[in-house]
């Protein structure tokens, strides 16, 4: 019975359309309940209890104040009905109508005021006041009415009288009304663990007739079964194994079974003191539901901050991964790696839009069996019917959450998710400016809720992927860009000079891509003269070399206007300052004469130049025409100097690379180099001897790009 009226009630909370509706449902609800009382306690024992009240305060109590008068007309007509057929004078059935129709407006009225609306009686100050509104005042104020009627047209004892309508009508609208406040809701908790359900009715139904058959206190049996419920279902678990209790003890002790069946008081007094015992113990149900649905849901809120946080952590890792991939191979690999990981996923797929807009072609098809790999490993036609297809045409997500579903959406493609094993497949489209890019799918082999929770962590996921492989593309333009300019303005051997031996050592720090921003010069210049000259540009890729492009171009062009190093220098601090990237570099820059055997130089924040005297071995430094590096003074002096030359003298030009070691001083690194180049041999190669020098002073893996132009005058 506790099922069935809070059933009335949740089919009137969410079913109700119209007030003829909602006051229908109330009436067979009261009907039903008066009914059960007539043929449970009669006129002489009196109505000890009763439902009815429980179902007319939960049916105000959830509808509009604007339905109250039509369900007020059902429920007294209801009551005249149930009362006349049982032999109930008219006025004296209309009398009864009256105090309960007044009494469920009192007390829902008062309930209303003090929660604004409908109580929650998940809720301790609700459920204080839903008891005293519904289940004290409302109840009382029926109790001096219908009482009153029963002393005018059956004589009775008009305090008595009270005492037991007050008391029934008490513990029906909490018995009752409880379990339907809650029904709407935690329906979705009793649909969830149905069986669980059951079984909490089932059982405190066996177990209440059980504690009412002995003579020991019925509360040693029911207490725990009703703090299983509370734990288990929460606040609505207690209320309909409390309901179910109420029932049951009340029929038992009327039929006289029980403890208090034995209590020697007259039997009103006995089922009043059964009304009190339910009532106590209905309440400690309760309140045991709330403190457990407090802690579930305290528990279920850590849960999710930790979910939250383990999410968090799982993109700032996967964005980490994403920023150090330049490729979309790489993207592919790393998002597979840990997005397949976090998601509990069998099989990732990433693919990109071809360039004519015809095909998927992946990037990464990670988890499937071979033979699906091998089928589609080529690009799966967007003409073809799949989810990928689908989902990369739509612009919109493809959502699978059985096999079923799959075969009923894709019957062409179905066969390869059987064979995958797959129970749940999720794609998101790769979306840039409204335009699709591409997709990435996700594959489970067991069912997914595919709740918000892994929606919103794949749609941030696609996000990122998709900046990534927007960065991979623009760097793999800019890297294609970088490559061809840098081949064009810096070739691979020094071109033949006449009187000059030249070798060239040069290692980019970017080992994989070959790209830095140092540079060597040597050129040809009128009146026999020889330019030399070795660089570094600050910055990285395409803006790095084309800085080192435009600074090694203006040098030429000024060096052919026959400018002495320091002017050269001056000038080209005013361009990098106006027409670069990084606005900073640093450069050595000689010119030689072999008519006056002389080699003048000047150096813009750059290391010095070394040179090996032919006939003794001895390094010297090129300490002279210092000057600050070119760009962030715009007025900066340079000077010049100049070191006369002979035959067999080796020049040493080199950027920071070669010497700037973590942990290792400049000076010290500096004297290095001059011991190694002093200790060459006559017979090594200068080809072998730069490359040496390199290898003992920079070996890899390199923090920076190395330069070393090595010169012989002959």
């Amino acid at each position: 019975m506790a099922g069935l009226f809070a059933l009335v009630a949740a089919l009137y909370t969410v079913g109700a359309e119209s007030s003829w509706h909602s006051s229908g449902v109330a009436a067979i609800g009261f009907a039903a309940g008066a009914e059960l009382s007539w043929q449970s306690f009669g006129p002489a024992v009196g109505f000890a209890f009763f439902p009815p009240a429980g179902v007319t305060v939960s049916a105000l109590l959830l509808t509009k104040r604007t339905r109250w008068p039509v369900i007020v007309a059902a429920i007294v007509a209801a009551e005249l009905v149930v009362s006349t057929g049982h032999g109930v004078g008219i006025w004296a059935a209309a009398g009864l109508a009256g105090a309960n129709a007044v009494e469920p407006l009192v007390g829902a009225s008062l309930v209303r005021r003090w929660c604004r609306g409908a109580p929650d009686l998940r809720r301790r100050t609700d459920l204080a006041r839903f008891v005293a509104g519904a289940c004290v005042l409302g109840p009382l104020v029926g109790g001096l009415l219908g009482a009153a009627v029963g002393v005018l047209y059956a004589g009775i004892w008009w305090p008595g009288g009270v005492a037991r309508w007050w008391a029934g009508d008490g513990l029906g609208a909490l018995v009752v009304g409880a379990p339907a406040l809650l029904w709407p809701r935690q329906r979705q908790l009793l649909n969830e663990r149905r069986v669980e359900a059951a079984s909490v009715v089932v059982l405190t139904a066996a177990l209440s007739v059980a504690a009412f058959s002995l003579t020991s206190p019925p509360a040693l049996l029911l207490l725990p079964l009703l703090a299983w419920a509370a734990f288990r279902l929460e606040v609505i678990g207690a209320a309909l194994a409390s309901a179910v209790l109420a029932f049951v003890a009340n029929l038992m002790t009327a039929a006289g079974h029980g403890a208090f069946a034995v209590v020697p008081l007259p039997g009103p007094a006995r089922l009043a003191v059964t009304q009190g015992f339910i009532a106590v113990i209905m309440l400690i149900a309760l309140l045991i539901g709330q403190e457990a649905a407090g802690r579930i849901s305290a528990i279920r809120q850590r849960q999710a901050e930790q979910r939250e946080r383990t999410r968090l952590q799982s993109l700032a890792k996967l964005g980490e991964s994403l920023a150090a991939a330049l490729t979309p191979k790489e993207i592919g690999r790393v998002t597979a790696a840990q997005v397949r990981n976090y998601a509990g996923a069998q099989a990732l797929t990433l693919g990109v839009i071809s360039d004519d807009g015809g095909a998927l072609q992946w990037v990464q098809l990670a988890g499937y069996p071979e033979a699906i790999a091998t089928r589609f490993g080529a690009g799966l036609p967007l003409t073809e019917s799949s989810a990928a297809s689908d989902a990369a045409r739509t612009g919109t997500p493809v959502l699978i959450r059985t096999a079923a579903e799959y075969q009923q959406r894709y019957p062409q493609t179905a066969r390869w998710m059987t064979e995958a094993g797959a129970a749940s497949i999720g794609v998101w489209p790769l979306t840039v400016a409204e335009r699709q890019i591409g997709v990435l799918g996700l594959m489970w082999t067991q069912p997914q809720a595919l709740d918000a929770t892994q929606r919103s962590y794949a749609l941030a996921v696609a996000s990122m992927v998709t900046q990534a492989l927007l960065r991979a593309r623009a760097y793999a333009d800019e890297h294609a860009r970088a490559t061809v300019l840098q081949a064009a303005v810096l070739p691979a051997h020094p071109a033949e000079i006449a009187g000059l031996e030249f070798a060239v050592s040069y290692h980019p720090a970017d080992v994989a891509h070959g790209l830095g921003g140092d540079w060597w010069d040597a050129m040809s210049l009128p009146k026999n003269r020889t330019l030399l000259a070795v660089g570094d540009v600050v910055g990285h890729g395409l803006s790095a070399v084309e800085d080192m492009a435009q600074l090694r171009a203006a040098g030429r062009a000024l060096a052919v206007q026959g400018l002495a190093p320091a002017q050269l220098l001056a000038e080209l601090n005013i361009f990098t300052g106006h027409a670069s990237h990084g606005k900073f570099a640093t450069m050595t820059v000689a010119i030689l004469d072999p008519g006056a055997g002389a080699l003048r130089y000047g150096s813009a924040g750059h290391p010095p130049a070394l040179l090996r005297r032919c006939g003794s071995g001895q390094v010297i430094r090129l300490d002279g025409g210092r000057g600050p590096v070119l760009g962030p003074l715009r007025d900066a002096a340079y000077d010049h100097d100049q070191v006369p030359i002979a035959p067999g003298d080796i020049l040493v030009m080199y950027t920071d690379g070669l010497i700037d070691r973590r942990g290792r001083d400049l000076e010290t690194a500096i004297a290095e180099a001059q011991q190694h180049i002093a200790g060459w041999q006559a017979d090594t190669s200068l080809r072998e001897a730069c490359q040496s020098l390199t290898s003992a002073l920079a070996p890899p893996p390199r923090d920076d790009d190395v330069c070393v132009l090595a010169v012989k005058f002959r």
